[in-house]
């Protein structure tokens, strides 16, 4: 079986239901059960999780609040770069600048918004120093706006997500019901076509490997068992 995305499963159930209307009577030979009726079914299902899945995609508010949290993390990083330098230069100890440009880096949010405290002081108790380099005297004030900043955007972007998971959780006994159309399906189809090249429409495993090379590679899909 492979390991599929639930926002998958409408993808898999078009593959899978284009070759099944084309294969029914042949299928049905063996398999009387999944007749016109199992396809009527099977139809309605599909389409009642995609009419579902509307109102899980990500909206445009959503994907700017996204984009909005991340482009801020990056302004600050850059400006993390110039402030390491002048630390360097007055010979300071530079490992929280470090630790919070990794968190920037990787989109910890939570972690980045504690640490830039921490920062903020630091910069307050070396200020002389730290402004004798080249730093701005204001920039101690700059921190605490960008973790002000951050700290709210983070939080709006926390309510769009577990608004999200809210939805898919509720709608898990359709996403469910429908694999459940798809996997009888798949699972006659491979023995009746066993000795056929159709066999590999009823794989679960290549029908998926279809459906992602025909899009833009992901960071981190999924390993197929």
């Amino acid at each position: 079986m492979s390991r599929i995305r639930k926002e998958e499963y409408t993808s898999l159930g078009d593959f899978v239901r284009k070759s099944f209307v084309r294969d029914q009577e042949i299928i049905m030979t063996r398999y009387p059960k999944l007749n016109a009726t199992f396809l009527a079914e099977f139809t309605a299902k599909l389409e009642e999780v995609k009419t579902l899945e509307s109102g899980l995609v990500l909206t445009e508010k959503q994907k700017n609040a996204t984009f909005s949290l991340y482009a801020e993390a990056t302004e600050l990083n850059k400006e993390l770069n110039f402030l390491k330098s002048y630390t360097d230069s007055a010979g300071l100890n530079t490992d929280i600048i470090i630790t919070l440009k990794n968190d920037l880096a990787r989109n910890n949010i939570e972690g980045a918004i504690l640490k830039i405290e921490s920062l903020r002081q630091f910069v307050m108790a070396n200020l002389e120093a730290l402004v004798d380099e080249g730093m701005v005297p204001t920039f101690a004030g700059t921190l605490e706006t960008h973790r002000v900043s951050l700290a709210e955007k983070n939080a709006e972007q926390n309510v769009f997500m577990n608004q999200r998971k809210e939805l898919t959780e509720a709608n898990v006994v359709h996403y469910n019901a429908l694999y459940g159309y798809i996997s009888k399906i798949v699972n006659a189809g491979r023995l009746v076509f066993e000795d056929s090249v159709k066999k590999d429409e009823y794989s679960v495993r290549r029908v998926v490997s279809r459906m992602r090379s025909a899009k833009q590679p992901q960071a981190a899909e999924p390993a197929l068992m």
